[in-house]
């Protein structure tokens, strides 16, 4: 899915309620952070936290009722959802190219995201014939054939097992490193934001909590070590307040 946006993100003072049956249920409460243009950013929070809200209104498909957000500069982001969302007529190849001006279509770039995603040889498949990972690759691979700047994943893993979940986060960081894209992460699992946050944010009840700068770990990351473990220790109790 492709939305205007910006890459480098600073937001302010961002508020968003709903009305749900004449009531008013507050999702997010004064936010105030920053998101790296570069790297990986992972928010992080139980469900129902304002993870998926934020990223709405980061990508501009809703507005936030006070607060800005503010960016470097305009540029396309894309979006990768927790199914892959492919479309179950077209193949493979077709799902990564839908929507590009066939103007400036590029054969050979998209061979070169199919390669990047590791589906050589499934190019031709319809989504009825690929694994959930498989699925999930094409995804990512339609998000990045618009070029962006930045992109938002919402949950992409959840729903994979646990071998094809491990198998498409080593991927993810392969795949980050090879296109230099910034990507803000949702997640709600805490071993998956260890081993991919360049940057860990934590939502709770709607607020920013705490933040975690991991830039200096690296990746091949151990979270049986003591520096992950209390990190991970940390967010827990900070989730738990």
């Amino acid at each position: 899915m492709e939305v205007l946006a910006i890459a480098g993100v600073r937001i302010e003072h961002i508020v968003k309620s709903y009305m749900l049956e004449n009531k008013k249920v507050d999702v997010l409460c004064d936010l105030n952070f920053e998101i790296d243009s570069d790297g990986i950013t992972v928010i992080i929070g139980k469900s129902g936290c304002g993870k998926t809200t934020f990223l709405r209104i980061v990508s501009g498909l809703e507005k936030p009722d006070s607060g800005q957000i503010i960016f470097e500069k305009k540029e396309k982001i894309g979006m990768v959802f927790q199914e892959g969302r492919l479309m179950p007529w077209l193949n493979c190849r077709k799902n990564i190219s839908f929507g590009l001006n066939k103007k400036t279509f590029n054969k050979n770039y998209i061979d070169s995201l199919i390669d990047m995603v590791g589906l050589n040889g499934f190019d031709e498949a319809y989504p009825n014939q690929l694994s959930g990972g498989m699925q999930q690759r094409a995804a990512l691979a339609r998000a990045l054939a618009y070029n962006p700047s930045l992109i938002l994943m919402d949950e992409p893993f959840a729903a994979l097992d646990f071998f094809t979940r491990d198998t498409m986060q080593n991927e993810l960081l392969r795949i980050q490193a090879a296109s230099q894209k910034g990507i803000i992460f949702v997640t709600h699992n805490i071993d998956e934001a260890l081993l991919l946050g360049h940057k860990i944010v934590v939502f709770e009840g709607g607020e920013m909590k705490k933040q975690y700068d991991l830039s200096s770990y690296g990746y091949g990351r151990d979270l049986l070590s003591q520096s992950m473990l209390k990190i991970k220790k940390d967010i827990l109790n900070t989730m738990k307040n």
